[in-house]
């Protein structure tokens, strides 16, 4: 049962779903995988590839226990990470999780600190990110202009000390194929669902993670209307029990025909369910990375913070709406002063013609209309020339400034991150820039320039720290002021948040850390002068 890399994740069903391509990735590398994941998740585990062992964390248990006794709980805990070690071997952790509950239970499957990569705590018990990806998987998705990778990237690169080999190796986003249990049930269900639909079935994800993040059930009880009359094509509701309002609302407002099988799954059954589909309308939920892993293509909604570009199916072909409003994606933490009038873009009609045309003609362009285009930005998934995931804008949103301004900093944070890891990665393609098109361009020049030089300033300084104590001293200003520069400036709120990190995790020793701030200031300046020659 032994593994030599042990990959925790304790977040969502989705996150986990999204690990699958590393642990392939893993595998293919010569590694013995093994996986730590959330108990209620279990189920899921045999549609993931390539895990040579599993080990599922009784957190509603321990929970619970906690509630007796945070002794007995924690004997609890420390017992199941002792089980762990000893069933894995030892194993290298890698950490999906940047959570401190998740960092302790690292810490105590780790034999050593180093042993860690991802999120981790040092032998003092302060919090550390193992790796320059980790890093940036912790800084970038906190501000939504600053997040241009998918996170099934972002996890894959973040184990990359691991992988060796090409510098960006990708591994395909496949899962198994669900149990034939579970494919009977499927056919079973959807026979006594009534006749079989000739035009099939379109599986409909009414639920999202929180309210604001969803398309009203009356939409999509509008557009299911619209594929029956249309197409033949029967709605299939999914969701878990929790869910049931929205089938009821759905239920009331539709006209025509549909089969219910909210809260009637488990996860296998779900897999089943969406094998049976050709297509699922779904928002930003775990169901839609679960049909990704499946080969099922998805029509997608994002609202609120939701955006296709971190979070959106990792599967070729697959369409991503999200509304084109200026407040869109929206800030985390912060309340809507729209009234959320996102959620009610797009209407049903506009997005009925889209799925119509996709599912006749195979293409998502054969159903796209003005009318559409206007109410949404509409994204096409595929992959670039290294393997990561990307987005084509389909709705001529792809030059609008927060289109471009993400396109850019995936040349930028790429080709950083390659030099600070000393990875021989070929630079990705330079695009177009218009300089209408990035508003920000001048500020974010200025910004990147002014770094730079203070970068200088911090290697000359640096380079006399053990000699000066004034040369010290102008050490940690000159590093405090370029940390105001880079907060101050919102397009650069990630790199901001990176310098902090590269500081604290390369700052034990100037030997280290020097190396890194000429290689920063090199990116920064050449940043700053593609962003100069869009902005003159």
């Amino acid at each position: 049962m032994g593994v030599d890399v042990l990959v925790c994740n304790l977040t969502r069903f989705g996150d986990l779903l999204q690990s699958q391509p590393l642990m392939s990735a893993l595998h293919a590398a010569g590694h013995r995988v093994g996986l730590l994941c959330l108990e209620n998740f279990a189920a899921a585990t045999p549609l993931l590839r390539d895990v040579d062992a599993v080990w599922t964390l009784p957190g509603a248990r321990l929970m619970a226990s906690l509630d007796r006794s945070w002794q007995g709980a924690a004997a609890d805990l420390i017992g199941f990470a002792r089980k762990v070690r000893e069933e894995s071997g030892c194993p290298r952790v890698l950490n999906l999780t940047p959570t401190l509950p998740a960092r302790l239970l690292t810490r105590l499957l780790a034999a050593r600190p180093d042993d860690t990569l991802g999120f981790g705590l040092d032998a003092e018990g302060f919090g550390v990110n193992h790796g320059l990806w980790a890093t940036f998987l912790g800084v970038a998705t906190r501000q939504r202009l600053n997040a241009p990778f998918n996170v099934v990237d972002m996890f894959r690169m973040t184990g990359q000390p691991l992988l060796g080999g090409g510098a960006h190796a990708a591994s395909p986003f496949s899962l198994r194929e669900p149990a034939q249990k579970a494919l009977a049930w499927a056919d079973s269900f959807l026979t006594a669902a009534g006749d079989t639909p000739p035009g099939g079935h379109v599986a409909f994800q009414l639920g999202a993670s929180e309210a604001r993040r969803q398309w009203p059930a009356e939409h999509f009880a509008a557009l299911g209307d619209i594929l029956w009359r249309e197409a033949g094509i029967r709605p299939l509701l999914l969701g878990s029990a929790a869910e049931a309002p929205l089938a009821e609302a759905y239920a009331r407002a539709a006209k025509h025909p549909f089969a219910n099988a909210v809260g009637a799954t488990d996860i296998p059954k779900l897999a089943a369910l969406l094998r049976r589909s050709r297509l699922l309308v779904t928002n930003d939920t775990g169901t839609m990375h679960l049909a990704a892993g499946l080969g099922v293509r998805s029509l997608a909604f994002f609202f609120a913070t939701a955006q296709p570009w971190d979070t959106g199916p990792y599967l070729e072909g697959c369409c991503c709406l999200e509304p084109a409003l200026a407040c869109h994606p929206c800030a985390f933490g912060r309340a809507c002063t729209e009234g959320e009038r996102c959620r009610r873009l797009p209407e049903a009609g506009p997005v009925a013609r889209l799925a119509l045309g996709y599912l006749t003609a195979g293409r998502w362009e054969a159903g796209l209309s003005p009318e559409l285009c206007a109410q949404v930005r509409v994204w096409q998934t595929g992959f670039d020339a290294d393997g990561f995931a990307t987005v084509r804008s389909l709705s001529g949103h792809g030059e609008e400034a927060r289109s471009v301004w993400l396109y850019e900093l995936r040349g930028f944070w790429r080709q950083l991150l390659d030099d600070l890891g000393g990875v021989e990665g070929a630079a990705p393609a330079a695009m177009p820039l218009p300089a209408a098109a990035l508003a920000g361009a001048p500020q974010a020049a200025a910004a990147l320039t002014q770094g730079a030089a203070l970068l200088d300033a911090l290697a000359a300084a640096g380079a006399l720290a053990g000699k000066s104590p004034q040369a010290g001293q102008l050490f940690l200003r000159n590093c405090e002021r370029l940390q105001q520069i880079l907060d101050g400036c919102a397009p650069l709120a990630s790199l901001g948040a990176f310098w902090r990190e590269l500081r604290e995790t390369r700052g034990g020793g100037m030997d280290e850390l020097l190396p890194s701030l000429a290689i920063l200031g090199r990116h920064m300046r050449g940043f700053a002068a593609r962003l100069g020659e869009a902005a003159a």
